[in-house]
């Protein structure tokens, strides 16, 4: 007959009630429940004489359980292709295996500190459960990285495409500005060139009449000078000629 449940689910229904690990010789009560040596002696310590099993709540005989051989002996059948794996870590007030979670501690447990320790109160998670849960939040983490991964990738290649473009389009703009100022400069030389024409022109004109001007009066000072001269010379003539030739000289 083929097998119905995983090594892993049989261990899961192996476990102790009290600390939810896989039995640690096992006891069995009179109500046919079995449960760990160590848990069933701290159970008995503090129930007193009248032990309920807190599976069932039926009043047993806690000094009367009789070890469970043939749970050990299926306990120690699964154990053992496994016995090269690492003793799980112990809890350092009652050395049992931490086999639970406190979800409000956020810490590992051992059954009695669930039951009997400060963790009574608290919300506690199997191992085994917890473990899967945090593994089962870690994948989903990592998918969601991966996803913000992908949009920052997403998102660097936008911006890379953006720089790339905002740099080409400025290289074009640098060029039609450069072209633009180009033929501005060669109409403002133009346009320089055709005043400072002008004004050469004009002022070479002005010089012209000035100089015309300038030559005229030099020559109507030249002539003032000599007849000046012959004013002069004329003023050193004697009586009776100066008055012989006096009306007509006056008169040049």
């Amino acid at each position: 007959m083929a097998w119905q449940v995983s090594v892993y689910e049989l261990e899961a229904r192996l476990q102790c009630p009290i600390c939810l690990e896989v039995f640690a010789e096992p006891l069995m009560l009179q109500c046919g429940h079995s449960y760990c040596r160590t848990c069933l002696l701290a159970l008995s310590c503090r129930s007193g004489p009248e032990l309920r099993c807190p599976v069932c709540r039926q009043v047993v005989d806690g000094s009367s359980s009789s070890p469970n051989v043939s749970l050990a002996r299926v306990i120690e059948a699964l154990r053992w292709p496994r016995e090269l794996e690492p003793e799980p870590k112990v809890c350092p007030r009652h050395w049992n295996p931490l086999s639970l979670f406190c979800e409000k501690d956020q810490e590992l447990i051992c059954g009695l500190c669930g039951l009997l320790g400060p963790h009574q109160q608290h919300r506690v998670t199997p191992v085994s459960t917890a473990y899967s849960r945090m593994k089962e939040e870690l994948a989903a983490l990592l998918c969601h990285l991966k996803q913000e991964q992908k949009e920052v990738e997403q998102l660097i290649a936008r911006l890379v495409n953006n720089r790339t473009r905002v740099v080409n389009e400025s290289d074009v703009f640098s060029w039609v500005i450069r072209r633009e100022f180009q033929e501005l400069q060669h109409l403002i030389d133009e346009e320089k060139a055709r005043c400072l024409g002008g004004v050469e022109a004009h002022t070479r004109g002005l010089l012209a009449s000035l100089d015309s001007q300038l030559e005229r009066a030099q020559a109507t000072r030249e002539r003032l000078g000599q007849a000046e001269r012959a004013l002069e010379q004329f003023s050193n003539e004697g009586h009776h000629e100066f008055i012989r030739k006096y009306h007509s000289l006056a008169s040049r």
